[in-house]
């Protein structure tokens, strides 16, 4: 597959936004942002904040003093984010690669990465560019998703697919929740320079208000649909309608509650 997974574009930020928000990223941006601890008046830097889903609940939680900082790859995500905020909300957005941060050392006092350490091709650099941009003492907080064993409805959409297109299946999803190596996540951020690292295996709940949403979200809102266009000549719609139905056959169509499982680590540099 040449295209990317990392391309969040068009169509795209709209169907992630509005259909995987609700089922399976909000109630992760909660907790994730709960867990940040910063001083009066301190600085945030959000990588990879995508449509702005953890960015709105952190703002929500933190101190009005505290300056964040949200940054993306993809400016076409950042646009849904900035509709979220006001003038007067003490936030900025900026078009940023978080493995090349554009920032000067020692400026943030936590940086916050919802659910991208998968798709950043050097992972090592991204985590060295956390830790050169955190003042000493600064947390580095992100979460990853578990297996496909661990998240019912992404695994039965990505099985879906394939079997729909079985002479060459997108493997999209294998990048989101392929890397879930607790053991190999440690090991790069003791490479980068974090030497407390706390980490917590995080069950949930997906949540739908019925089989389309799913087969919407997972289909349409993801880089998925660009692998599904680029290397079949099949419609999107007829994928849409295959995931539906299979979710619906498994789950239920409709008051969709299903298991999902994170893991959510906050690392933190010494104090000099």
């Amino acid at each position: 597959m040449t295209t990317s997974h990392s391309a969040f574009v068009g169509e795209i930020p709209f169907y992630y936004d509005k259909y995987l928000g609700p089922m399976i990223f909000n109630s992760y941006a909660r907790d994730l942002s709960a867990r940040v601890n910063v001083p009066e008046a301190g600085v945030i830097l959000e990588v990879a904040a995508g449509t702005g889903i953890a960015t709105r609940v952190l703002r929500d939680l933190v101190a009005a003093d505290v300056h964040i900082v949200a940054t993306d790859l993809n400016q076409e995500m950042l646009n849904l984010a900035v509709e979220k905020f006001t003038d007067q909300q003490n936030i900025e957005f900026q078009t940023a690669n978080a493995q090349q941060l554009p920032f000067d050392n020692d400026c943030f006092d936590a940086v916050v990465c919802q659910f991208s350490m998968m798709f950043f091709q050097d992972k090592l650099a991204a985590m060295q560019q956390a830790a050169r941009v955190l003042k000493p003492g600064g947390t580095l907080l992100f979460n990853v998703w578990d297996s496909f064993e661990h998240n019912y409805l992404v695994s039965t959409t990505d099985q879906c697919i394939r079997n729909c297109l079985s002479d060459n299946p997108p493997d999209f999803f294998a990048t989101p929740f392929g890397f879930h190596s607790i053991d190999k996540l440690k090991d790069l951020l003791f490479e980068a320079g974090f030497a407390d690292i706390e980490i917590s295996v995080l069950p949930g709940t997906s949540i739908a208000e019925d089989a389309r949403s799913v087969a919407l979200g997972f289909v349409l809102g993801t880089p998925v649909r660009m692998q599904i266009a680029a290397d079949h000549a099949v419609a999107l719609t007829d994928i849409v309608d295959s995931v539906e139905r299979e979710i619906g056959e498994q789950f239920g169509f409709t008051n969709i509650r299903e298991k999902m499982q994170a893991l959510v680590f906050v690392a933190k540099l010494k104090a000099e």
